[in-house]
């Protein structure tokens, strides 16, 4: 009973947190995509669309929680647990989308060209986008590690790489705003591409390998087998440990 009530008070907290994340991702898209379109910044815009594809990954986290949680049956005798992995690698394919996208607009603005507008609006939108995703993807870690919930690090880790765009776009645009070098924000663009690149490299690669059972770092391994070791007169014998 009490281990029941344990249960439901964990996953009511990872649910409560992909909440939070799903709302936050909201606000942010409506914020980014304001400004963008009222600037004419190409970096703002990557962003709102970034933002976009976070939602969609919150959203599978969202999902994601509720379905690992479930207990085990009779077609899933080692429970759910998984479901999790599967939204780790969407969201990293949504990030490799994401990066894809901005790059392919920063190219066009690169040929084309075009001047900002109301540069000074586009500052004070991503200072507190800024703010806004560093509270809530500090929140997320903080849950994820208390639930060992791997849907919600990965969104996590998703948007504090968005912090590290977020601060790319932001100096992109200050340096905008008081150099007059447009083309400053197209470039800017293809960097943050490249950053969340990264992220969706690390995420897929933990998440896959929950999927096909990679073992544990060598490092856990040794730690298991000493624990083996301080109660071996209780044992028999043990021999090929696998993780």
């Amino acid at each position: 009973m009490e281990e029941s009530k344990k249960s439901g008070a964990i996953l009511v907290t990872k649910v409560k947190a992909a909440r939070l994340s799903v709302v936050s991702n909201s606000f942010l898209i409506l914020l980014k995509l304001f400004a963008g379109f009222l600037t004419g910044s190409i970096s703002l815009i990557a962003e709102a669309i970034h933002s976009i594809i976070d939602l969609v990954a919150a959203i599978i986290a969202f999902v994601s929680v509720r379905v690992s949680d479930r207990p085990a049956d009779e077609q899933h005798p080692f429970g759910h647990g998984k479901a999790e992995n599967i939204s780790g690698v969407a969201e990293a394919v949504l990030i490799f989308v994401a990066a894809g996208l901005i790059v392919s607009e920063a190219v066009k603005r690169l040929i084309v060209g075009k001047t900002l507008e109301l540069v000074e609006i586009g500052i004070a939108i991503m200072a507190v986008s800024i703010v806004v995703n560093i509270l809530v993807s500090r929140y997320l870690l903080k849950v994820s590690s208390a639930t060992d919930s791997l849907a919600l690090e990965a969104d996590a880790r998703h948007l504090t790489t968005d912090v590290v765009s977020m601060v790319g776009v932001l100096i992109g645009l200050i340096l905008v705003r008081f150099t007059g070098l447009n083309i400053l924000d197209p470039i800017v663009a293809i960097l943050v591409a490249l950053l969340i690149l990264k992220t969706a490299y690390d995420v897929i690669r933990k998440s896959f390998g929950g999927l096909i059972d990679v073992k544990l770092p060598q490092a856990e391994e040794d730690e298991i087998r000493s624990c083996i070791m301080e109660h071996n007169y209780q044992l028999v014998a043990f021999h090929d440990l696998r993780t």
